[in-house]
């Protein structure tokens, strides 16, 4: 079960690094996600799962605020809130997230992926890790 997996979850290799950085650059940080509030098999809750491991784990950064979580319940949607926020830097593990029609093009994007090591364009660059990015912020 989906929700079940959450409590073996860690943070992304080089994410520390990275907020970091972020909190030196007094920089906001947002969670966008495109999830559904009940999984479609067995009904289970999906959002308050997540709220949890991300209190639990991103909790005790200072600038850090849960009023900057977004749970969009369509990949449309999700990018709409991205549109809306104004950011300058964004990361997703979904390729067709950076890549929809409405996606805002003046975003730096980044796909976190161990599949495309290589895969860079003027819109999108492929990092491994998060601390990859530290040189583009």
């Amino acid at each position: 079960m989906y929700t079940d997996g959450l409590n073996y979850a860690s943070m992304n290799v080089g994410a520390w690094k990275l907020f970091e950085k972020l909190r030196n650059q007094n920089a906001d940080l947002f969670i966008v996600s495109h999830k559904t509030p009940l999984s479609a098999i067995n009904k289970v809750d999906l959002i308050q799962p997540a709220r949890i491991w991300i209190e639990e784990n991103l909790g005790n950064i200072p600038e850090f605020s849960m009023d900057h979580v977004f749970f969009e319940q369509s990949r449309l949607l999700k990018v709409k809130r991205i549109a809306s926020l104004g950011l300058t830097h964004y990361v997703d593990d979904l390729l067709e997230v950076l890549q929809e029609e409405d996606y805002p093009q003046n975003i730096k994007s980044f796909w976190l992926s161990n599949v495309a090591k290589n895969l860079s364009s003027d819109k999108v660059t492929a990092v491994e890790t998060l601390d990859s990015i530290i040189d583009y912020v």
